[in-house]
């Protein structure tokens, strides 16, 4: 009998939410890109979703969420209802929503960087972030820069690919 030995499976196609600001694009990586509307985060691997043909909404079952330094500092304050609702959808998936955030840890608790401009205590952060990882079925990477946020996601999403398929097996 002759065994045959797959390679590591790089997702195809990586969903992008219409709705992203500032969106990621992964022109340096072995991908295509489609623009969609995804019920859940705002990046993830195609084969991986439900497709709602009446909403023409994708529905993933791992997806990653991507937040600027700033972006990161309003979910903490003023959008703190809306982001926790996007926590909540997340819960039932088997892995956690990958929340991967362009600015590193240490800028954060040093009060530096997006830190300057808002009224935010070290404390604060690291409170809610700890508090959201217990209640939900979330996982925080923070990135020192806006190119090592999108590698940190796209490694996310091959790994959740691999692991996907290892499960099958």
């Amino acid at each position: 009998m002759v065994e045959t030995r797959e390679t590591t499976p790089i997702p195809t196609t990586i969903l992008r939410d219409t709705r992203e600001q500032r969106p990621w694009t992964f022109d340096d990586c072995p991908v295509e890109t489609r623009d969609v509307t995804l019920s859940t985060g705002d990046y993830a691997v195609l084969t991986h979703c439900s497709h709602d043909p009446e909403t023409d909404t994708y529905h993933p079952q791992f997806a990653v969420e991507r937040k600027s330094g700033h972006d990161f500092l309003t979910a903490l304050t003023w959008e703190r209802d809306r982001f926790t609702s996007e926590l909540r959808r997340a819960a039932e998936w088997s892995r956690p929503l990958a929340v991967v955030v362009e600015t590193s840890w240490e800028t954060l608790l040093r009060n530096r960087g997006c830190m300057t401009w808002r009224d935010v205590h070290p404390n604060q952060i690291v409170g809610t972030v700890s508090a959201w990882t217990r209640h939900y079925n979330a996982a925080f990477h923070f990135a020192e820069s806006r190119r090592r946020a999108k590698l940190c996601a796209f490694l996310l999403l091959v790994r959740h690919s691999l692991l996907q398929r290892r499960e099958q097996l």
